[in-house]
């Protein structure tokens, strides 16, 4: 019976026009009559249960018919579930803020919709985003992060400020998540390079029902000693979404967990990322023979206002000064600097309580897995956060004009023999020298004089297996501070304005760029 009935379904929709896109999910509206005998005779479970077979354009196209079903919940629950967990081949693409029980036929509708036209979007052959606008902030932006999923985006000022703008409304405004902690002019006005540097790390909760990360934010200011202590200083927040009486997102809260000092002669820190009770520093100790020290802290035991808090120090034989690095599972750290990239377990390196001597130069660990590249000369945005699939943990990196694919198996391979991973080439020909780029697991953009660059790349094993694509010049950013941002679940790109447009106020201009063709 089941099968008699999805061939009469597959009938109309033979004799529908199929859709070129996706179009903006319209109000209901009174479905179109249906001859007796038809499809709108039989009980709506049983529609439903025909239409969770279905591609999600046909949906659509039997929406012209069967309008009522076509809104079931079940069926765009279906659609949705594929995306919400990994596979051996790519990793987890939707990415919600609250449990999904909480989520309507609708929501769940507009949410698959805009995952689906963002990849659209991202290769359609206007090359332009769906909508444009521009956020603006109270104080100059010395950090941005776009939480994953592309709605919160994260901005922080010199004052030690946190604010965020909500991206999924029409018209983002600035909210603020940490107030003014200490006062803007520290800097010393007759040397721009004594000014306070920010750098942010996000940890998601994945075990939160609701969206919960922890933010660990560091700022660090050349004067020494600085005058005021948190303005060089390492700070770790909880972040959770606000809800209103119907558990809708309505914005997110802060409070702090934990607060340490930095020794008065480290300089800035270059990267930082954290993972569950650890953070991971490589800080610059002019001082130091060798300048550039890594560290990982228990940031829970480090808490307080003395700097003498344990600490394990990595500093292999080569690759000293990581510019990207990530604390992956089971304490392992994967680093990229000049001309490697590397893997090593910081478990057993012995704690210590100090910066080493000044002299100091010695290994203190042997890497588990190295590639020496001389293409290899990585900034921070020049390789992606790590992506979980369900048997590896991937990077996305350019190295020269090449973009590669770092493909660690997970749960590691321990034999000896094996490589603990593989490098893989995903796309040839990328630009050599962007000012500023950021990638994803399969898109990456890049920000020159001239212009800002779309483009997309298939691993090797992906399921669609669809060429490398350069996209045109988006917009002509002549001097961009950072950035850019990006977020593949919603096809959103967040790049800095030029300098130059900076108001007289000092207030920054943030560009938003939405390339799914659906959007509230």
């Amino acid at each position: 019976m089941l099968t008699v009935v999805k061939s009469a379904v597959w009938a109309v929709l033979d004799n529908l026009p199929r859709l070129r896109r996706p179009a903006r999910i319209e109000p209901d509206a009174k479905a179109p009559s249906c001859p007796p005998g038809g499809l709108c005779e039989l009980p709506v479970e049983l529609l439903a249960m025909i239409l969770e077979e279905l591609d999600w354009r046909d949906v659509l196209r039997v929406r012209k018919v069967l309008q009522g079903v076509s809104k079931t919940r079940s069926v765009w629950l279906n659609l949705c579930r594929p995306h919400l967990s990994p596979t051996p081949t790519a990793p987890q693409t939707l990415h919600l803020d609250r449990p999904i029980k909480l989520y309507s036929s609708h929501d769940l509708e507009l949410l698959f919709l805009q995952l689906t036209s963002a990849d659209i979007g991202w290769k359609t052959d206007a090359n332009a985003p769906a909508r444009k606008r521009e956020v603006e902030t109270t104080y100059p932006v010395k950090c941005m992060h776009l939480v994953e999923g592309g709605r919160w985006l994260l901005v922080a000022s010199e004052t030690g400020r946190i604010a965020y703008f909500d991206l999924d409304a029409p018209t983002p405004t600035e909210s603020i998540l940490v107030p003014d902690q200490f006062d803007p002019f520290l800097r010393d006005e007759f040397d721009p390079g004594a000014e306070v540097q920010v750098v942010m790390a996000i940890d998601r909760d994945y075990d939160s029902e609701f969206l919960a990360f922890n933010l660990a934010i560091s700022f660090t200011l050349r004067n020494s000693p600085p005058p005021d202590p948190k303005a060089h200083s390492v700070q770790i927040w909880r972040v959770e979404l606000a809800l209103d009486e119907l558990q809708r997102g309505v914005g997110l809260k802060a409070e702090p967990l934990a607060s340490f000092p930095l020794e008065h002669y480290i300089d800035v820190i270059y990267c930082q990322s954290i993972r569950g009770a650890h953070i991971a520093l490589s800080l610059l100790g002019p001082r130091h023979t060798d300048r550039q020290l890594t560290f990982i802290i228990d940031w829970k035991q480090a808490d307080g206002d003395q700097t003498d808090y344990p600490r394990r120090l990595i500093h292999p034989p080569y690759g000293k000064m990581p510019t990207a690095m990530y604390l992956l599972p089971d304490n392992k750290l994967f680093s990229a600097g000049n001309q490697v990239m590397m893997i090593n377990d910081y478990l057993n390196i012995p704690e210590t309580t100090s910066l080493p001597p000044l002299r100091f130069t010695d290994a203190t660990v042997l890497p588990l897995w190295n590639v020496l590249d001389e293409r290899l000369h990585p900034r921070s945005g020049s390789i992606s956060r790590p992506f979980f699939c369900s048997h590896s943990i991937r990077f996305s990196i350019r190295g020269g004009d090449t973009i590669h694919g770092v493909i660690i198996e997970y749960p590691y391979n321990e034999d000896p023999v094996e490589p603990l991973a593989q490098v893989v080439k995903l796309m040839e020909k990328a630009d050599k020298h962007p000012m500023h780029e950021c990638y994803g697991y399969s898109k990456g953009t890049i920000v020159k004089p001239y212009g800002t660059y779309l483009f997309s790349y298939p691993w090797p094993d992906a399921q669609d297996d669809l060429p490398p694509l350069l996209l045109h010049t988006e917009a002509s950013i002549q001097h961009c501070q950072f950035g850019p941002l990006l977020d593949e679940q919603g096809g959103r790109v967040a790049v800095s304005a030029d300098i130059a447009s900076r108001s007289k106020d000092s207030r920054d201009k943030v560009h938003i760029w939405d390339f799914a063709l659906i959007y509230k």
